[in-house]
């Protein structure tokens, strides 16, 4: 998943002084509030605790899967974005993640409007990657997936998603990941990646599927899988 990530050299990082390190556990409460406000809930539960709990649920869904993560910080130790990958064969780096992602679940589950939002997700969104996944056949020729691509609207067009990208790539090269991909929606600015050089490998339409539209709350986005090959990005 990504956001409206930089998608032009327009100035340096933010004074020079972004410092990039590995995610810590601690992290988490600052990647889920960043969560909330780049991706906002729906609207009969945004900015109520309960959507608070839903960027919070979404966020521990892919740190639980990730084995490789990059953190960027202001000087004032501000989350300011991050990188979160799974690499084939690496142990996930916050195995505490599963239990912490059952126990916010839980409590969205006991409000009728969470077990909604739980429902599309669960029931649609998330099975609707799995078919695109095997449809494509993208785990035959990949290494890697990128879960999580979020940077700070407070800092964006200062050229930080370009050097969390070019970190990514990099640390992907060292890892011996020749190709990777990723999961990516039209709430997103997905043409990133077009702009990046990957390939749209497998989308999934909204409009080719009206039984969307009976689901509550509704699926309304089209979803893709980017697929890159890391030697020949940029």
């Amino acid at each position: 998943m990504s956001n409206d990530i930089d998608t032009h050299d327009i100035t340096p990082v933010i004074g020079g002084g972004i410092d990039f390190r590995p995610m810590r556990w601690s992290d988490l409460d600052a990647m889920a509030d960043c969560f909330d406000r780049v991706w906002p809930q729906v609207p009969y539960i945004d900015g109520t605790p309960l959507a608070a709990l839903m960027a919070r649920y979404l966020t521990l869904h892919y740190v639980a899967l990730t084995s490789w993560s990059n953190i960027a910080a202001l000087p004032d130790g501000t989350f300011a974005g991050c990188t979160l990958a799974r690499i084939d064969g690496q142990p996930q780096q916050f195995p505490q993640a599963v239990d912490e992602l059952e126990r916010v679940r839980a409590q969205i589950a006991a409000d009728p409007r969470g077990a909604d939002a739980l429902a599309m997700l669960e029931d649609g969104f998330f099975p609707n990657e799995t078919m695109l996944e095997e449809d494509a056949d993208i785990a035959s020729s990949t290494q890697a997936e990128l879960e999580l691509f979020m940077v700070d609207p407070d800092v964006r067009g200062h050229g930080l998603g370009r050097e969390l990208w070019q970190s990514l790539l990099a640390a992907f090269a060292k890892m011996d990941v020749h190709a990777f991909f990723l999961h990516t929606d039209s709430s997103c600015d997905y043409s990133f990646y077009d702009h990046k050089g990957l390939e749209r490998v497998a989308e999934r339409l909204h409009a080719d599927h009206p039984e969307d539209d009976e689901t509550s709350p509704k699926i309304q986005d089209d979803q893709y899988i980017y697929r890159g090959e890391t030697a020949q990005l940029r």
